[in-house]
């Protein structure tokens, strides 16, 4: 059972929500085919001037792939440009042809890149894509192996979609964003929905154009913005990153116009996403970002808290990893804090699944806990509760009413039944509307800790 959704109601849902959030809450303002094992079939070594070894191409029954062809006659230094053989693995049945584990040009300067590697096309498992390795030169980049097109597994992982990591088209390439743009709070202008909308972009400090990186997109809640987001690290996770994952904060609206306020937080800021022009925000973002960096398309997330909450889950809704829009990605899992149907929620048609971690105070003022009002220890299916409860159906979790705490700080619990790589994890609070249970402040709660070892398992 989820909020009810008629126009009445959600005009009164929002009132309410304005009215009562600068009160309750405690932050500022108110995440395909089977890839299988790297293979070796074809494995080209950079010859003797730097070329590849000949194209070795996978048989086409359905077991073995091509003779492991071997390249030039030697590793020799550096050479042009290294290039390790292009290996195409088997093209029936199982097909478990490998691609070719090339290695570049091991001399310094630009050192080889690796064989990419294409693996079977076959129904079942698919070959798995030769893993390239460049040259050890700091210019080599490896090659990136393509899993089989097979339905079934997620490439290299038993987790469903997206248990490889998928380099984005910023891979190996210098960013075009200024680093005086990123990592100190500075909106970025961006272009989406014929709106000019902004968002803020943190990039680990250590970061490497070769190694793909985690993608977070964090919501700011009612009344808040992202210098709000900013300034709380991204509701603590960044912190807990330790410098593997890519932040940005998108910048909402109010009024049917883009936000602007340049302090932390902004009064009746949140997301509408009337005509899908929030999430049409949320496409330009993330598009920008994986053309400058090197994103793992395969793990990117949502989080956000109260109305940053409903755009996420109204993100995947619209934008799961394993669904067939033609915005060109999709998150992997959500974490979100105090959740209800606000933006333009009555169009957020689960129906793919998405890993799913909720925190919600009992006592919630703003956004309902469940069915029930005030602090009563017994739970029902509505609220939040009956969100958890969608999502637990679409992730194909055996639903059991989350306990709700009744004794100590707060109880968490993982849904048992889910599809393998796609679990569900409420955790119930006693506690107002915040996004920090069980203090209410970034520094002190458990919240930040919990919601980063779910994101992180993937």
């Amino acid at each position: 059972m989820s909020l009810p959704r008629s126009d009445s109601r959600l005009l009164l849902l929002s009132a309410a929500f304005v009215l009562s959030i600068a009160a309750c809450g405690s932050s500022t303002g108110d995440g395909t085919g089977t890839g299988g094992s790297p293979g070796t079939g074809g494995s080209a070594t950079g010859g003797t001037t730097g070329s590849g070894g000949t194209t070795s191409t996978g048989g086409t029954g359905p077991s073995t792939g091509g003779n492991n062809g071997t390249g030039g006659s030697a590793p020799a230094t550096g050479g042009s440009v290294g290039t390790g053989g292009h290996a195409t693995g088997g093209a029936a049945g199982s097909g478990a042809g490998t691609g070719g584990s090339a290695t570049g040009g091991t001399g310094p300067g630009t050192g080889g890149a690796g064989g990419k590697a294409t693996g079977g096309t076959g129904p079942a498992t698919g070959g798995a894509g030769g893993k390239g390795t460049g040259g050890t030169g700091p210019g080599g980049a490896g090659g990136k192996g393509t899993g089989g097109s097979a339905t079934g597994g997620a490439g290299g992982s038993s987790t469903g979609t997206g248990g490889s990591s998928a380099m984005s088209s910023g891979c190996g390439k210098a960013p075009t964003i200024a680093s005086s743009m990123y990592n100190n709070g500075m909106p970025i202008s961006i272009t989406a929905a014929n709106k000019q909308r902004r968002y803020i972009l943190s990039v680990p400090t250590n970061y490497d154009n070769t190694k793909p990186y985690k993608l977070v997109v964090a919501y700011h809640a009612l009344n808040s913005n992202d210098h709000s987001v900013y300034s709380e690290k991204y509701y603590g996770l960044q912190p807990l990153s330790n410098n593997t994952t890519i932040f940005v904060a998108p910048n909402g609206q109010s009024g049917g116009n883009p936000c602007t306020g340049t302090g932390t937080g902004e009064s009746g800021c949140g997301w509408p996403n009337t005509s899908d022009q929030d999430m049409q925000l949320a496409d330009a973002v993330v598009k920008q970002v994986e053309e400058n960096f090197c994103v793992d398309t395969n793990r990117i997330f949502a989080t956000g808290w109260s109305y940053g909450a409903s755009m996420s889950e109204q993100t995947a809704c619209e934008r799961p990893l394993g669904g067939t829009q033609t915005a060109g990605w999709g998150v992997r899992g959500i974490a979100i804090y105090a959740v209800a149907y606000l933006s333009n929620s009555t169009n957020c048609k689960a129906t793919k699944p998405v890993a799913y971690y909720a925190t919600h105070g009992t006592c919630d003022s703003v956004l309902a806990y469940d069915s029930q009002t005030g602090c009563q220890t017994s739970s029902q299916e509505g609220g939040g509760v009956g969100i958890a409860k969608t999502w637990a159906s679409v992730d194909g979790c055996t639903w059991q009413i989350p306990p709700k705490v009744n004794s100590g700080a707060h109880i968490c619990t993982k849904l048992a039944g889910c599809m393998s790589g796609y679990p569900l994890e409420f955790c119930s609070f006693k506690g107002d509307h915040t996004a920090y249970p069980d203090s209410g402040q970034e520094s002190s709660s458990w919240g930040p800790a919990e919601a980063w070892a779910f994101l992180n398992q993937f």
